[in-house]
């Protein structure tokens, strides 16, 4: 099972760039925000440019340390704008993720988990490792990665992400850690 948070793009350039530019987003009311890589770290944008489109930076990082910045903001964001999608880890946590997923008609949710994640929460879900988060936590996202967002790598660990639904589909099951 793929343990990626978001679809991956593998770009095969001769020279890394550093922004990728005209990356598709829509523009109706209410589609963001949206989480993108910066030069240094993440940023939040609350619209796409005018034509849907964003202009991503590339910066050094690699995918396991792209994921797991980009599940942190999303947690943080998602509880200061109240979003629903941050959760505790436990059977009703795993419920109301399910709720949020099927209230946004996302169907197949798959649960990524840490290496400390109770996943007796979750028997019957399709499942997968993911290294990269919290080792007590757990991230319930529809198995179409593309709804999510989209991670770009670079060669010489350069990456570039756009996350188009982090407020619909990324719920966060947030343990101890």
């Amino acid at each position: 099972m793929n343990p990626n948070l978001l679809s991956v793009v593998e770009m095969p350039t001769k020279r890394v760039p550093v922004m990728l530019d005209r990356i598709p987003a829509s523009e109706a009311d209410g589609a963001g925000p949206f989480l993108i890589t910066s030069s240094k770290s993440l940023m939040w944008v609350e619209r796409a440019f005018r034509g849907g489109f964003l202009r991503v930076a590339v910066r050094q990082s690699n995918a396991h340390d792209l994921f797991r910045n980009l599940v942190e903001w999303i947690a943080a964001e998602g509880v200061l704008r109240e979003w629903g999608n941050v959760h505790p880890c436990s059977k009703e946590g795993l419920l109301a993720a399910l709720a949020h997923l099927s209230y946004y008609e996302l169907s197949d949710p798959l649960l990524l988990y840490g290496a400390d994640f109770d996943i007796s929460v979750a028997p019957d879900l399709p499942r997968a490792p993911a290294d990269w988060l919290p080792p007590s936590w757990g991230v319930v996202i529809p198995s179409d990665r593309e709804f999510v967002g989209t991670a770009f790598l670079f060669r010489e660990g350069h990456v570039g992400a756009v996350v188009h639904n982090a407020s619909r589909g990324v719920v966060i099951l947030k343990g101890s850690d």
